[in-house]
Parts: C-alpha cells; sequence; structure tokens
C-alpha cells in the first residue's frame, strides 16, 4: 500500500521528468493547449452507438426491437439547448420503438430543468418514452423534475414497472430511483411482472447490475459514468478502462448497457470519450 509520502515522491519525480524533456517549453505548453481544446471540442460531438444485444428471454416476436437510450444530459452552462437539441433531432430520425432515459437531466441549478424537459419532450418512440431519475436530479430537485418530464409526455418510473405491449407480445419495463441518494426500492419495481417474462430495467447507477441480475432482470440500462469522460491509454496506447464504466457487459443470463451519456460534469471537456447517443436492437436468441 503507498503511503501519503510515497505518493508525493512519485508525484515529485514524474513532474521533474517532465520539466527536464528536451523539448522546450513553449511547445509543451502548446501541445497541452491543443490537447485542452480537443478535449473542449469533443464534448461538442455527438457519435451514434449501435449495438446488438442477444436476448434469450425475448419474445421472437420482438426480434429487432429498437431501443434509442440517452442519459446523462446535464443541462448546464456546461452543456447547451443546442447541443441537447442536436441528439433528439438524431434520435427522432433513428425510428426506435421505445426510447429510455436513464437520469441526470441537470447538473444542480432548478432553472435548467424546465428547459431541458420540453427540449426532451420532442423525443418521439413508436411505444413512447420512458425515463428514470439520476442523483443529479435529486441534487436538483427531484419532484420538479419528475413532474417537467411528465408534463413533456415522458413517464418517469420511480421504483415502479409497467407493461409494454407490442402486437401480440409483450415485455415488462421498469424503473428504480437512484441509487447514491438512498432510494432504489428493486422489488417495487418488479413487483406485478411474471417470472418468465423479459425484463427491462432502467437504473441510472450501474452499481445495481448484480442485484438486477440476482432478481431476474435480463437487461439494464444504465449510464452515470460518462464512460469515464476522459480516458488516458497507456505507454503501449492500449485504453485504460476502469471495471464496467460504459458498454455491454454479461453476469450470467443477465446484461447490462452502460451509455457514455451526452453531457458532462465539473469541467466541461470529454477526451477519448465523445458523447453516446446509443441505439440498442434486441435480438430473441436462437436456440
Amino acid at each position: 500500500m503507498r503511503t501519503p509520502r510515497t505518493q508525493r515522491a512519485r508525484i515529485a519525480e514524474r513532474i521533474n521528468a517532465f520539466v527536464a524533456q528536451d523539448r522546450p517549453l513553449r511547445e509543451i505548453a502548446g501541445n497541452l493547449s491543443k490537447v485542452a481544446k480537443y478535449a473542449i471540442d469533443e464534448a461538442n460531438t455527438l457519435s451514434v452507438e449501435r449495438i446488438d444485444i442477444s436476448l434469450p428471454r425475448l419474445p421472437k416476436k420482438l426480434d429487432s426491437f429498437r431501443i434509442l437510450h440517452l442519459s446523462d444530459i446535464h443541462h448546464s452552462p456546461f452543456t447547451g439547448l443546442d447541443h441537447i437539441a442536436r441528439a433528439v433531432t438524431i434520435a427522432s430520425q433513428l425510428q426506435p420503438d421505445l426510447v429510455v432515459l436513464t437520469g441526470d437531466y441537470v447538473s444542480h441549478e432548478a432553472k435548467f430543468i424546465a428547459p431541458v424537459a420540453k427540449v426532451l419532450g420532442e423525443l418521439r418512440g413508436r411505444l413512447g418514452v420512458f425515463a428514470c431519475l439520476g442523483n443529479h436530479d435529486h441534487w436538483t430537485d427531484a419532484e420538479l423534475v419528475t413532474k417537467h418530464l411528465e408534463k413533456a409526455g415522458i413517464r418517469v418510473l420511480t421504483n415502479e414497472g409497467t407493461r409494454i405491449e407490442s402486437g401480440e407480445s409483450s415485455f415488462w419495463l421498469a424503473g428504480v430511483d437512484d441509487h447514491m441518494v438512498g432510494k432504489t426500492d428493486l422489488p417495487s419495481a418488479l413487483r406485478g411482472s411474471f417470472p418468465d417474462e423479459f425484463k427491462l430495467l432502467l437504473a441510472h447507477n450501474p452499481i445495481i447490475f448484480r442485484r438486477a441480475a440476482r432478481a431476474g432482470v435480463d437487461l439494464t440500462l444504465s449510464g452515470h459514468t460518462h464512460g469515464g469522460q476522459v480516458r488516458v491509454r497507456d505507454n503501449d496506447q492500449r485504453l485504460i478502462r476502469r471495471r464496467r464504466t460504459a458498454g455491454l457487459h454479461r453476469l450470467k443470463d443477465s446484461q447490462i448497457y452502460i451509455t457514455r451519456g451526452i453531457g458532462t460534469v465539473v469541467l466541461p471537456i470529454r477526451f477519448q470519450c465523445p458523447p453516446e447517443i446509443s441505439v440498442l436492437e434486441l435480438r430473441a436468441a436462437v436456440e
């Protein structure tokens, strides 16, 4: 285990090595400025990620069911309505069967709630638009966030679920409240579902995944991590990843998809981790 003194020594070594480089400091500063500009510019981009997910319990008639997933909008001085509106415009062109939102619509200030809800209200899915809340929504005003989202036609699932009917098939869609504020109630969200039916869970924080797997949830959709927001590479140019910060993961018969989200917090930057619009195409696994 590293002591604070050891850590300080390692940091000092890195600083000394950086300063001792042959390149002039002006060149180093210029390169840092380029990286900073790139990181700011990347935060204003949008990447459409298309993911096929094979699911054994998905009804065969729902094969190719398309879900549009957005998360971590974080409307604030850092993430403007123009950026969010572009994401909504792109999402609308993808013609999803279902649109889901997994929390953190604002960062800290209540004045941003109504405008972002109005823009998100332009989202369209054949079977509707559903949402759950995140920690920042609670830290701002969860009741007001819920009120404005529902006014915009978005159903907020707070420790509850509903059966989604599509033709002759159906599945259980559930949403839990946020883990960080201690309000998650998974049993209530699954109450009313059938033991053997396909279950889709909206949960802002992916930490719930193990519990969801034990409870028989087939697919959990989450955000919260921003994919790390800033990703670095090691000396061999391999991306350094923290466990389950983004992408598709499996635990026995259960899977989770964690989106990078479209907004930012703390600093208005992203590096090697662009904002994400997720298009999930569900596939009925072949027996």
